[in-house]
Protein backbone atom coordinates (compact mmCIF):
# COMPACT_ATOMS: atom_id res chain seq x y z
CA UNK A 1 0.00 0.00 0.00
CA UNK A 2 1.47 3.36 -1.03
CA UNK A 3 1.73 6.05 1.61
CA UNK A 4 -0.02 9.36 0.87
CA UNK A 5 3.00 11.21 2.30
CA UNK A 6 6.34 9.66 1.46
CA UNK A 7 8.53 9.47 4.55
CA UNK A 8 11.73 9.93 2.51
CA UNK A 9 14.27 9.35 5.30
CA UNK A 10 14.44 9.38 9.06
CA UNK A 11 17.54 11.62 9.01
CA UNK A 12 15.63 14.43 7.28
CA UNK A 13 14.54 15.50 10.76
CA UNK A 14 17.00 17.77 12.55
CA UNK A 15 19.44 15.88 14.79
CA UNK A 16 18.80 15.63 18.51
CA UNK A 17 21.74 17.88 19.42
CA UNK A 18 20.33 20.68 17.26
CA UNK A 19 16.90 20.39 18.90
CA UNK A 20 18.47 20.26 22.37
CA UNK A 21 20.62 23.31 21.67
CA UNK A 22 17.61 25.33 20.51
CA UNK A 23 15.55 24.26 23.52
CA UNK A 24 18.36 25.18 25.91
CA UNK A 25 18.95 28.63 24.39
CA UNK A 26 15.27 29.53 24.07
CA UNK A 27 14.41 27.89 27.40
CA UNK A 28 17.13 29.76 29.31
CA UNK A 29 15.93 33.05 27.83
CA UNK A 30 12.27 32.38 28.65
CA UNK A 31 13.05 30.95 32.09
CA UNK A 32 15.26 33.90 32.96
CA UNK A 33 12.42 36.25 32.02
CA UNK A 34 9.98 34.38 34.25
CA UNK A 35 12.38 34.55 37.19
CA UNK A 36 12.83 38.29 36.72
CA UNK A 37 9.06 38.87 36.61
CA UNK A 38 8.54 36.77 39.76
CA UNK A 39 11.21 38.71 41.64
CA UNK A 40 9.73 42.06 40.58
CA UNK A 41 6.21 41.11 41.68
CA UNK A 42 3.85 43.38 39.76
CA UNK A 43 6.05 45.46 37.45
CA UNK A 44 4.47 48.56 35.86
CA UNK A 45 5.03 47.04 32.41
CA UNK A 46 5.44 43.59 30.89
CA UNK A 47 9.10 42.76 30.37
CA UNK A 48 8.18 40.33 27.61
CA UNK A 49 6.73 43.25 25.64
CA UNK A 50 10.04 45.12 25.57
CA UNK A 51 11.39 45.53 22.04
CA UNK A 52 14.91 44.49 23.08
CA UNK A 53 13.63 41.16 24.36
CA UNK A 54 11.57 40.61 21.22
CA UNK A 55 14.65 41.32 19.08
CA UNK A 56 16.55 38.60 20.93
CA UNK A 57 13.71 36.14 20.33
CA UNK A 58 13.65 37.06 16.64
CA UNK A 59 17.39 36.44 16.38
CA UNK A 60 17.04 33.02 18.04
CA UNK A 61 14.11 31.91 15.88
CA UNK A 62 15.60 33.26 12.65
CA UNK A 63 19.00 31.80 13.49
CA UNK A 64 17.42 28.39 14.14
CA UNK A 65 15.80 28.48 10.68
CA UNK A 66 19.10 29.47 9.06
CA UNK A 67 21.02 26.70 10.85
CA UNK A 68 18.41 24.15 9.81
CA UNK A 69 18.65 25.25 6.14
CA UNK A 70 22.45 24.93 6.26
CA UNK A 71 22.09 21.48 7.84
CA UNK A 72 19.64 20.30 5.17
CA UNK A 73 21.98 21.08 2.30
CA UNK A 74 25.29 20.21 3.97
CA UNK A 75 23.88 16.85 5.06
CA UNK A 76 22.16 15.72 1.86
CA UNK A 77 23.78 17.47 -1.12
CA UNK A 78 26.65 15.42 -2.65
CA UNK A 79 28.64 18.56 -3.45
CA UNK A 80 28.87 19.32 0.30
CA UNK A 81 30.16 15.87 1.23
CA UNK A 82 33.01 14.55 -0.94
CA UNK A 83 32.92 11.14 0.75
CA UNK A 84 29.23 10.81 -0.09
CA UNK A 85 29.89 11.98 -3.66
CA UNK A 86 32.75 9.50 -4.09
CA UNK A 87 30.53 6.67 -2.87
CA UNK A 88 27.74 7.73 -5.23
CA UNK A 89 30.23 7.80 -8.10
CA UNK A 90 31.00 4.08 -7.80
CA UNK A 91 27.42 3.09 -6.96
CA UNK A 92 24.67 2.22 -9.50
CA UNK A 93 22.76 5.38 -8.55
CA UNK A 94 21.42 7.61 -11.35
CA UNK A 95 19.61 10.92 -11.36
CA UNK A 96 16.31 9.09 -12.03
CA UNK A 97 16.46 7.61 -8.52
CA UNK A 98 16.14 9.39 -5.15
CA UNK A 99 19.34 10.26 -3.35
CA UNK A 100 20.19 7.43 -0.91
CA UNK A 101 20.77 9.56 2.20
CA UNK A 102 17.73 11.77 1.68
CA UNK A 103 16.31 14.41 -0.63
CA UNK A 104 17.88 17.80 -1.18
CA UNK A 105 14.61 19.49 -2.13
CA UNK A 106 12.22 20.58 0.66
CA UNK A 107 9.86 17.87 1.94
CA UNK A 108 6.97 17.77 4.38
CA UNK A 109 9.30 17.21 7.33
CA UNK A 110 10.81 20.63 6.62
CA UNK A 111 7.34 22.15 6.74
CA UNK A 112 6.84 20.61 10.20
CA UNK A 113 10.12 22.00 11.56
CA UNK A 114 9.58 25.49 10.15
CA UNK A 115 5.91 25.32 11.20
CA UNK A 116 6.95 24.72 14.82
CA UNK A 117 9.25 27.75 14.71
CA UNK A 118 6.47 29.81 13.12
CA UNK A 119 4.00 28.74 15.83
CA UNK A 120 6.48 29.73 18.56
CA UNK A 121 6.98 33.10 16.89
CA UNK A 122 3.24 33.78 16.63
CA UNK A 123 1.75 32.46 19.88
CA UNK A 124 4.65 32.62 22.32
CA UNK A 125 7.20 35.21 21.21
CA UNK A 126 4.54 37.43 19.57
CA UNK A 127 6.86 38.44 16.74
CA UNK A 128 6.46 38.29 12.99
CA UNK A 129 5.57 34.63 12.23
CA UNK A 130 6.92 34.94 8.68
CA UNK A 131 10.47 35.43 10.00
CA UNK A 132 11.43 31.70 10.23
CA UNK A 133 9.92 31.04 6.79
CA UNK A 134 11.80 33.93 5.17
CA UNK A 135 15.07 33.04 6.93
CA UNK A 136 14.86 29.39 5.89
CA UNK A 137 13.81 30.19 2.31
CA UNK A 138 16.45 32.82 1.66
CA UNK A 139 19.25 30.73 3.18
CA UNK A 140 18.18 27.66 1.23
CA UNK A 141 17.96 29.51 -2.10
CA UNK A 142 21.27 31.35 -1.61
CA UNK A 143 23.11 28.13 -0.74
CA UNK A 144 21.54 26.34 -3.70
CA UNK A 145 22.79 29.16 -5.93
CA UNK A 146 26.32 28.70 -4.56
CA UNK A 147 26.10 24.94 -5.08
CA UNK A 148 25.19 25.47 -8.74
CA UNK A 149 28.51 27.28 -9.11
CA UNK A 150 30.30 24.52 -7.17
CA UNK A 151 28.91 21.90 -9.58
CA UNK A 152 29.78 24.01 -12.67
CA UNK A 153 26.18 24.66 -13.81
CA UNK A 154 27.18 28.03 -15.23
CA UNK A 155 24.12 28.94 -17.39
CA UNK A 156 21.76 28.65 -14.44
CA UNK A 157 24.21 30.32 -12.07
CA UNK A 158 24.56 33.22 -14.51
CA UNK A 159 20.78 33.58 -14.78
CA UNK A 160 20.53 33.67 -10.99
CA UNK A 161 23.28 36.29 -10.90
CA UNK A 162 20.94 38.60 -12.83
CA UNK A 163 17.78 37.65 -10.92
CA UNK A 164 19.06 38.10 -7.35
CA UNK A 165 20.02 41.81 -7.59
CA UNK A 166 16.83 42.57 -9.54
CA UNK A 167 14.91 41.95 -6.30
CA UNK A 168 16.54 45.07 -4.83
CA UNK A 169 15.19 47.45 -7.48
CA UNK A 170 12.42 49.77 -6.25
CA UNK A 171 10.46 49.35 -9.48
CA UNK A 172 9.82 45.64 -8.86
CA UNK A 173 7.96 46.09 -5.56
CA UNK A 174 4.66 44.21 -5.38
CA UNK A 175 3.65 41.65 -7.97
CA UNK A 176 6.95 41.89 -9.92
CA UNK A 177 8.75 40.69 -6.79
CA UNK A 178 6.53 37.60 -6.67
CA UNK A 179 7.17 36.93 -10.35
CA UNK A 180 10.93 37.28 -9.86
CA UNK A 181 10.79 34.99 -6.81
CA UNK A 182 8.96 32.30 -8.80
CA UNK A 183 11.48 32.64 -11.64
CA UNK A 184 14.30 32.35 -9.10
CA UNK A 185 12.89 29.11 -7.69
CA UNK A 186 12.30 27.63 -11.15
CA UNK A 187 15.84 28.39 -12.31
CA UNK A 188 17.33 26.90 -9.13
CA UNK A 189 15.17 23.79 -9.44
CA UNK A 190 16.06 23.27 -13.10
CA UNK A 191 19.74 23.88 -12.40
CA UNK A 192 19.66 21.36 -9.55
CA UNK A 193 18.11 18.73 -11.82
CA UNK A 194 20.75 19.36 -14.48
CA UNK A 195 23.43 19.15 -11.82
CA UNK A 196 22.28 15.70 -10.71
CA UNK A 197 21.93 14.57 -14.32
CA UNK A 198 25.56 15.58 -14.95
CA UNK A 199 26.77 13.49 -11.99
CA UNK A 200 29.51 12.28 -11.61
CA UNK A 201 30.93 15.73 -12.09
CA UNK A 202 34.17 15.81 -14.13
CA UNK A 203 36.16 17.60 -11.45
CA UNK A 204 35.57 14.75 -8.96
CA UNK A 205 38.11 12.47 -10.64
CA UNK A 206 40.83 15.13 -10.39
CA UNK A 207 40.06 16.17 -6.82
CA UNK A 208 43.07 14.52 -5.19
CA UNK A 209 45.47 15.70 -7.84
CA UNK A 210 44.15 19.25 -7.73
CA UNK A 211 44.36 19.34 -3.94
CA UNK A 212 47.94 18.07 -4.09
CA UNK A 213 48.94 20.63 -6.70
CA UNK A 214 47.21 23.38 -4.76
CA UNK A 215 49.52 22.77 -1.85
CA UNK A 216 52.18 24.94 -3.46
CA UNK A 217 54.05 22.24 -5.41
CA UNK A 218 54.20 22.01 -9.18
CA UNK A 219 54.28 18.91 -11.36
CA UNK A 220 58.06 18.67 -11.55
CA UNK A 221 58.33 19.48 -7.87
CA UNK A 222 56.09 16.52 -7.05
CA UNK A 223 58.23 14.14 -9.07
CA UNK A 224 61.67 15.31 -7.86
CA UNK A 225 62.27 14.60 -4.20
CA UNK A 226 65.06 13.42 -1.92
CA UNK A 227 64.64 10.62 0.61
CA UNK A 228 66.68 10.12 3.73
CA UNK A 229 67.07 13.74 4.78
CA UNK A 230 64.38 13.61 7.40
CA UNK A 231 61.29 11.80 8.58
CA UNK A 232 59.43 12.76 5.40
CA UNK A 233 60.47 13.07 1.73
CA UNK A 234 62.09 16.44 0.94
CA UNK A 235 60.72 18.12 -2.17
CA UNK A 236 62.98 20.31 -4.26
CA UNK A 237 62.30 24.02 -3.83
CA UNK A 238 63.27 27.09 -5.81
CA UNK A 239 64.12 27.37 -8.72
CA UNK A 240 62.46 24.06 -9.72
CA UNK A 241 59.12 25.31 -8.43
CA UNK A 242 59.33 28.34 -10.76
CA UNK A 243 60.71 26.60 -13.84
CA UNK A 244 58.52 23.51 -13.81
CA UNK A 245 55.09 23.23 -15.50
CA UNK A 246 52.05 24.10 -13.39
CA UNK A 247 48.62 22.55 -13.15
CA UNK A 248 45.46 24.47 -14.04
CA UNK A 249 47.08 27.57 -15.51
CA UNK A 250 44.56 28.67 -18.14
CA UNK A 251 43.56 32.10 -19.34
CA UNK A 252 40.03 33.34 -18.71
CA UNK A 253 37.95 32.88 -21.89
CA UNK A 254 36.63 36.05 -23.51
CA UNK A 255 33.02 34.89 -23.14
CA UNK A 256 33.51 34.34 -19.40
CA UNK A 257 35.15 37.76 -19.05
CA UNK A 258 32.23 39.36 -20.89
CA UNK A 259 29.56 37.79 -18.70
CA UNK A 260 31.46 38.53 -15.49
CA UNK A 261 31.84 42.17 -16.52
CA UNK A 262 28.17 42.54 -17.47
CA UNK A 263 27.14 40.85 -14.24
CA UNK A 264 29.31 43.22 -12.19
CA UNK A 265 27.82 46.19 -14.00
CA UNK A 266 24.27 44.94 -13.36
CA UNK A 267 24.97 44.46 -9.64
CA UNK A 268 26.45 47.96 -9.50
CA UNK A 269 23.34 49.43 -11.13
CA UNK A 270 20.94 47.59 -8.78
CA UNK A 271 22.90 48.60 -5.68
CA UNK A 272 22.99 52.27 -6.73
CA UNK A 273 19.26 52.35 -7.52
CA UNK A 274 18.20 50.52 -4.37
CA UNK A 275 20.31 52.63 -2.00
CA UNK A 276 19.89 56.00 -3.75
CA UNK A 277 23.67 56.33 -3.77
CA UNK A 278 25.04 59.58 -5.13
CA UNK A 279 27.42 59.84 -8.05
CA UNK A 280 30.95 58.82 -7.01
CA UNK A 281 33.36 59.30 -9.92
CA UNK A 282 36.30 59.40 -7.52
CA UNK A 283 35.44 55.94 -6.26
CA UNK A 284 35.40 54.61 -9.83
CA UNK A 285 38.87 56.05 -10.44
CA UNK A 286 40.13 54.56 -7.18
CA UNK A 287 38.75 51.18 -8.23
CA UNK A 288 40.57 51.47 -11.57
CA UNK A 289 43.88 52.32 -9.85
CA UNK A 290 43.57 49.46 -7.36
CA UNK A 291 42.58 46.97 -10.10
CA UNK A 292 45.52 48.03 -12.30
CA UNK A 293 47.95 47.74 -9.39
CA UNK A 294 46.57 44.32 -8.46
CA UNK A 295 47.05 43.05 -12.01
CA UNK A 296 50.66 44.27 -12.00
CA UNK A 297 51.27 42.53 -8.68
CA UNK A 298 49.91 39.25 -10.05
CA UNK A 299 52.10 39.47 -13.16
CA UNK A 300 55.31 40.87 -11.66
CA UNK A 301 55.36 39.43 -8.13
CA UNK A 302 57.99 36.79 -8.95
CA UNK A 303 59.72 38.26 -12.04
CA UNK A 304 61.69 41.40 -12.90
CA UNK A 305 63.11 43.06 -16.03
CA UNK A 306 66.35 41.56 -17.36
CA UNK A 307 68.22 44.66 -16.10
CA UNK A 308 67.34 47.71 -14.03
CA UNK A 309 66.79 51.32 -15.11
CA UNK A 310 70.52 52.14 -15.08
CA UNK A 311 71.09 49.19 -17.37
CA UNK A 312 68.41 50.46 -19.74
CA UNK A 313 70.05 53.90 -19.88
CA UNK A 314 73.56 52.47 -20.35
CA UNK A 315 72.47 50.10 -23.11
CA UNK A 316 70.19 52.63 -24.81
CA UNK A 317 67.25 50.19 -24.59
CA UNK A 318 64.87 52.38 -22.62
CA UNK A 319 61.84 50.38 -23.71
CA UNK A 320 61.92 46.60 -23.51
CA UNK A 321 59.01 45.56 -25.68
CA UNK A 322 58.95 41.97 -24.45
CA UNK A 323 58.65 42.99 -20.80
CA UNK A 324 57.05 46.45 -20.87
CA UNK A 325 53.96 45.28 -22.74
CA UNK A 326 52.71 44.08 -19.36
CA UNK A 327 52.04 47.74 -18.47
CA UNK A 328 49.70 48.40 -21.43
CA UNK A 329 46.53 46.90 -19.94
CA UNK A 330 46.94 48.57 -16.49
CA UNK A 331 47.51 51.92 -18.23
CA UNK A 332 44.39 51.37 -20.34
CA UNK A 333 42.39 50.58 -17.18
CA UNK A 334 43.57 53.78 -15.49
CA UNK A 335 42.78 55.81 -18.62
CA UNK A 336 39.27 54.35 -18.78
CA UNK A 337 38.83 55.20 -15.09
CA UNK A 338 39.85 58.84 -15.69
CA UNK A 339 37.68 59.29 -18.79
CA UNK A 340 34.80 57.39 -17.18
CA UNK A 341 34.94 59.62 -14.11
CA UNK A 342 34.71 62.69 -16.32
CA UNK A 343 31.69 61.27 -18.14
CA UNK A 344 29.99 60.35 -14.86
CA UNK A 345 30.31 63.94 -13.62
CA UNK A 346 28.39 65.16 -16.68
CA UNK A 347 25.81 62.35 -16.86
CA UNK A 348 23.22 64.01 -14.61
CA UNK A 349 20.39 61.69 -13.59
CA UNK A 350 21.78 58.94 -15.81
CA UNK A 351 24.77 58.39 -13.54
CA UNK A 352 23.65 54.92 -12.28
CA UNK A 353 23.66 53.50 -15.80
CA UNK A 354 26.88 55.31 -16.73
CA UNK A 355 28.73 54.14 -13.62
CA UNK A 356 27.59 50.57 -14.24
CA UNK A 357 28.82 50.68 -17.85
CA UNK A 358 32.19 52.10 -16.77
CA UNK A 359 32.65 49.37 -14.15
CA UNK A 360 31.72 46.69 -16.69
CA UNK A 361 34.16 48.13 -19.25
CA UNK A 362 36.96 48.33 -16.66
CA UNK A 363 36.57 44.68 -15.73
CA UNK A 364 36.31 43.54 -19.35
CA UNK A 365 39.55 45.32 -20.30
CA UNK A 366 41.21 44.06 -17.13
CA UNK A 367 40.33 40.42 -17.88
CA UNK A 368 40.78 40.34 -21.66
CA UNK A 369 43.68 42.75 -22.08
CA UNK A 370 46.95 41.18 -23.08
CA UNK A 371 49.36 39.70 -22.65
CA UNK A 372 48.15 36.41 -21.20
CA UNK A 373 50.06 35.55 -18.03
CA UNK A 374 51.21 32.13 -19.19
CA UNK A 375 52.37 33.33 -22.62
CA UNK A 376 54.09 36.36 -21.14
CA UNK A 377 56.01 34.32 -18.56
CA UNK A 378 57.19 31.89 -21.25
CA UNK A 379 58.14 34.40 -23.95
CA UNK A 380 58.92 37.75 -22.29
CA UNK A 381 62.39 39.15 -21.63
CA UNK A 382 62.54 38.76 -17.85
CA UNK A 383 64.37 37.17 -14.96
CA UNK A 384 62.99 35.37 -11.94
CA UNK A 385 63.39 37.02 -8.57
CA UNK A 386 65.28 35.00 -5.92
CA UNK A 387 62.98 33.84 -3.19
CA UNK A 388 63.61 34.54 0.53
CA UNK A 389 65.84 32.13 2.39
CA UNK A 390 62.96 30.60 4.37
CA UNK A 391 61.36 29.39 1.12
CA UNK A 392 64.47 27.59 -0.13
CA UNK A 393 65.35 24.03 0.66
CA UNK A 394 68.28 24.35 3.07
CA UNK A 395 68.40 20.59 3.65
CA UNK A 396 69.93 20.14 0.17
CA UNK A 397 73.03 22.02 1.37
CA UNK A 398 73.62 19.80 4.39
CA UNK A 399 76.05 16.94 4.44
CA UNK A 400 74.49 13.52 4.17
Amino acid sequence: MKRPLQFHSQVVWPPSWMIALFCIIYGVLTGGLCVIELRMGNPPFEISDMQEFKNIQMVILGGAAVVYAVYRLSRFHPACNWTYAAWLRVSPWTSHKPLPLGPVHPVWQDAVVIGVLTAIAKWHAHVNPALPIIAFGLTYLVLMTILLAATRRWPWFLALGFLWPALMLPCVAGWPTIVLGVALVLVIWQGHRRSLQAFPWPFLSNTNRMNTAAGGRSGLNLEMRLDGLGSEPTYLGWPYLVLSPKFNRRSIPSSTSFFISVLAGWWTYCIIKSSDMESLPGLVLTFALVAALLRLMIYCSSVAPPFNMWGRIASGRIVLTGFDKVFLTPLAVVLIGVVGGMIIRRSGSWYPAVESCVIALLLFVLFTGGPALRNWILTAQLRFRPVPAYKTNNQMLRRV
